[in-house]
């Protein structure tokens, strides 16, 4: 950050100078240059006239209507030129800002002429102070393409880093002034890349470790001479710890993204009928569907079923008696919602309960709730398919999880 600033005040101090004293250079020329002509002529005019035989300055001035005064010679500071000419008896104009005097030397007296007024045109002025903040204007342009260029490429890899854990591959150079920064975000994705490898790989091996002895531990069981009813009580045990260790496999490679979506158009009337049929021997209340005939939808079609599912799983298992899964488009999206008639979700619960390992109360789980992995599943494919995940109350009674899919979704390389 230093380098930036340093870089950037000696630039606007060079910057300031150059276009302050050329805009100055430009002024006073074009001052030299605006004199209207007729300035010129009333002076030769007035030289004429005075250098006539018996000429009477006064008379000269009265038929000019220009008033005149007599001034010591020194009462004007005069350049060496001006002297010389005032001396040979020549006619000098002396200019100020909005008028001019002419003076000649008669003797040791100065006679001043005027003042006459002179008009210049006061856009001018103006047209000096936009050029002045145009040209500092297209030096800061010049001097922060480069760096919004090179913020713009950074964000690209960051994007591109967090849509994929992709490294970045064309670091910026080392004459880049944001050269420093890329290469602490340089450091910082080999960090969090190093992290991601390192849970993955902790996950995969303690998966694996866990699998074998609960095969084990199962073959045991089935051969130790107990009642049907203690085996199984103690099978079911050992399927809910290899469940978990599914959904613990399936959650890390979510979340550490290593998957790709395949988007494309999914008929979504058709997916929800075969959901619906493949859930339907299952315990829990019947699902009533309300869907459109047709309704395509660009979508990764394994990756939403299975987000549908475990929505429709989890309400399986907290509904009284119905579960309503209903489809509907607007002109931006399709609505996907999921009611129950069962305990519902307390609003200071809702926000948490789509976070890992988080489950309700009994009351809510009756003894059932799983692990507290299904809904972060359902929140990570939701945010992959850029859409929006809501938890309201039902009109049912219980709890509604609706789900809000862009009808356009541009593509993420999620790996």
């Amino acid at each position: 950050m230093r380098r930036l600033f340093l870089h950037f005040y000696l630039f606007m101090l060079l910057v300031l100078v150059a276009i302050g004293w050329s805009v100055e250079r430009l002024w006073e020329h074009s001052q030299t240059e605006t004199i209207p002509g007729w300035v010129n002529l009333l002076g030769q005019s007035l030289a004429y006239q005075l250098t006539a035989p018996d000429s009477d300055p006064k008379q000269v001035a009265a038929q000019l209507n220009l008033s005149l005064q007599n001034l010591p010679v020194n009462a004007i500071d005069w350049s060496p030129e001006e002297l010389e000419a005032l001396a040979r008896g020549q006619l000098v104009p002396l200019f100020g800002e909005n008028y001019v005097y002419f003076y000649q030397q008669i003797g040791d007296q100065l006679q001043q002429f005027g003042p006459v007024e002179v008009e210049v045109p006061s856009n001018y002025t103006y047209l000096f102070t936009m050029l002045f903040f145009l040209l500092l204007g297209v030096a800061l342009a010049v001097w922060l393409w480069p760096i919004a260029r090179d913020i713009s490429h950074l964000q690209r890899q960051l994007a591109q880093f967090g849509q994929g854990m992709q490294l970045p591959t064309q670091p910026l150079p080392d004459r880049s002034l944001l050269a420093p920064i890329a290469q602490s975000v340089q450091q910082m994705a080999n960090q969090i890349k190093r992290l991601v490898n390192l849970q993955r790989e902790m996950t995969h091996a303690v998966s694996h470790e866990l699998r074998t002895p609960l095969a084990r531990l199962s073959f045991a069981i089935e051969m130790q001479p107990l009642s049907d009813a203690e085996k199984l009580a103690m099978l079911g045990d050992i399927r809910e710890l290899d469940q978990l260790v599914d959904e613990m496999l399936d959650y890390a490679r979510m979340e550490s993204q290593v998957v790709r979506l395949q988007f494309e158009e999914v008929d979504l009337t058709q997916l929800i009928d075969n959901l619906s049929e493949k859930l339907a021997p299952l315990p829990g209340a019947t699902i009533v569907v309300e869907r459109p005939a047709i309704a395509w939808q660009q979508a990764d079609g394994h990756y939403l079923e299975r987000a549908l599912q475990n929505l429709l799983m989890n309400a399986k298992r907290h509904a009284q008696n119905q579960v309503l899964l209903s489809l509907q488009f607007t002109n931006d999206e399709a609505i996907i919602t999921v009611d129950d008639d069962g305990p519902g979700i307390p609003v200071a619960q809702r926000d948490a309960i789509l976070q890992p390992f988080v489950r309700l109360d009994a009351g809510r789980n009756k003894g059932q709730g799983g692990f507290g992995l299904g809904l972060a599943i359902v929140s990570r494919i939701v945010n992959w398919h850029q859409g929006q995940l809501s938890i309201d109350s039902s009109l049912l009674g219980g709890a509604r999880f609706s789900i809000r899919l862009p009808k356009k979704i541009k593509p993420l390389p999620v790996a």
